[in-house]
Order: C-alpha cells, then sequence, then structure tokens
C-alpha cells in the first residue's frame, strides 16, 4: 500500500487502472493535521480523487471552544497550526 499526503494531490490523483483498490482517509473535515489550517475535504469522481480546502473563521471556533469549559482549549489552539 502507497502513502500519498493530500499536498502531494495538489492536482488531483487520476486513476488509469481500474483495478486499481483506493483507501482514502477523509479525516475530519475541521480537524486537520497536515499544517493547512482550513477544513478539507475529499471529492471523488470514479477516475480522479481531489482534496479540497475552505477558509473559515478560524479564530471564532477557537472563541466558541474557550467558552466551552467542558472542552480544552488545546482544542481550539491547534486548529490555527493545522496540526
Amino acid at each position: 500500500m502507497r502513502f500519498i499526503r493530500p499536498m502531494e494531490l495538489a492536482g488531483g490523483y487520476s486513476v488509469s487502472d481500474k483495478t486499481q483498490r483506493l483507501m482514502i482517509n477523509v479525516g475530519s473535515v475541521g480537524q486537520p493535521r497536515d499544517g493547512d489550517p482550513r477544513s478539507c475535504y475529499v471529492v471523488y469522481d470514479e477516475q480522479v480523487v481531489e482534496f479540497r480546502r475552505v477558509e473559515y473563521d478560524i479564530e471564532e471556533t477557537v472563541k466558541e471552544i474557550e467558552a466551552e469549559p467542558e472542552l480544552d482549549n488545546f482544542l481550539g489552539y491547534r486548529l490555527r497550526e493545522g496540526r
């Protein structure tokens, strides 16, 4: 099995071999771990796998997490770095 990082797929990943099997881990839309703080989701159209990024108000999300006493503030802080 070969692991391909999203950043290696800037223009998408073309599936030319129809017998090739893909396992796509899209993760959690709002919990990136690759250093890019934008939300991420995947579009797959049976030939191309494309990771798409969406800007959102990270600081507002951090404030909402800080306002919840049951949540560790670290959960919000790591969103800023995408880690």
